[in-house]
């Protein structure tokens, strides 16, 4: 108990304190002139395939794995420890068969050096040439699908369709499953009281089941042109069309009201020239009395376009 009692007191002490920070700094001293040192390890670096085509797919193989000697201060040896150390392969620079990929080491051995830093020094590496085994991907382009529920403040609307873009994604993997998907739908998008033009990202809808499977994006963006809108009206003179030959009519109203919702930057740019009303005498039934207006022609920039007359009277003139 004696000997407890004066441990603990010597580790309570100034001199003890003082004899710790001496010996970390020691410690600290020789761990920093070993690292400094040069060191000549052998690592091995999993390989990352870039630039594989579309259509190609790297059969994945424990022996795809580079081991590199390297001679180098040990302060850079270490980040070699804490991580997964990798390399690149541009498979662009690499030559093929109906069945592998082949990587030799004379070739690319350029392409390694310039991964690493000056100051490291390659000495080997091993194996000399590594073959990677590949598959045939079928590439399918397919529609994307908005999943949206979007309100717009009182007066406020879409000038044009929401803009998908991309509209549509490349869909990679094996043909019997990707010939199966005609089309990918977004996340659920709902946005309320709406009064300006936006733009947002949009994830999409992937089937995560399917592992083979890889595609070209994983969002997409959704944009629209948000305006003030108002209602209209407009008088527009009625043709009767098809009338056979022989056969005079006299029709009334020779006029319809036709209404619409554009917005305030179109409203003034619409005229009796801008719609189309038709009567199309072969519709007529043998015991119908009157004939159904329809408008044949409106502008692309306005919306809910309706007829307030629903029937236009007729008579035969002998």
């Amino acid at each position: 108990m004696v000997f407890k009692s004066k441990i603990i007191s010597f580790f309570r002490s100034k001199k003890a304190n003082v004899f710790i920070l001496f010996l970390l700094l020691a410690l600290t001293f020789s761990i920093l002139t070993k690292l400094s040192k040069d060191y000549t390890q052998t690592i091995s670096f999993n390989i990352e395939a870039i630039n594989v085509p579309e259509d190609k797919v790297i059969v994945k193989d424990s022996s795809h794995v580079l081991k590199i000697t390297l001679t180098t201060f040990g302060f850079r040896l270490i980040k070699y420890y804490l991580t997964e150390p990798t390399i690149k392969v541009d498979f662009q620079n690499l030559d093929k068969n109906t069945t592998h990929y082949f990587w030799i080491e004379r070739r690319e051995l350029s392409n390694i050096v310039s991964q690493f830093d000056p100051s490291i020094k390659i000495k080997s590496i091993n194996p000399e040439t590594i073959a990677f085994r590949y598959d045939v991907n079928h590439v399918k382009k397919v529609p994307v699908i908005l999943d949206s529920e979007i309100s717009f403040s009182s007066g406020f609307d879409l000038t044009k369709d929401y803009t998908i873009n991309p509209d549509s994604i490349k869909v990679i993997g094996p043909k019997i499953i990707v010939d199966s998907i005609s089309e990918i739908v977004t996340k659920h998008l709902k946005m309320d009281d709406v009064n300006s033009n936006f733009n947002v990202s949009v994830k999409l809808n992937l089937p995560k089941q399917i592992e083979d499977l890889k595609f070209s994006h994983k969002q997409v963006q959704i944009s629209a042109e948000i305006e003030r809108f108002t209602e209209g009206s407009i008088n527009i003179p009625v043709d009767i069309v098809n009338i056979p030959d022989g056969i005079k009519i006299k029709y009334y109203p020779k006029e319809v009201s036709v209404l619409y919702y554009t917005s305030l930057s179109n409203f003034n740019s619409i005229s009796s020239s801008s719609f189309i009303v038709e009567c199309d005498f072969n519709a007529l039934n043998s015991q119908d009395t009157y004939l159904i207006p329809k408008i044949v022609q409106q502008p692309d920039y306005v919306k809910n376009v309706r007829l307030n007359e629903k029937r236009i009277e007729f008579i035969i003139i002998q």
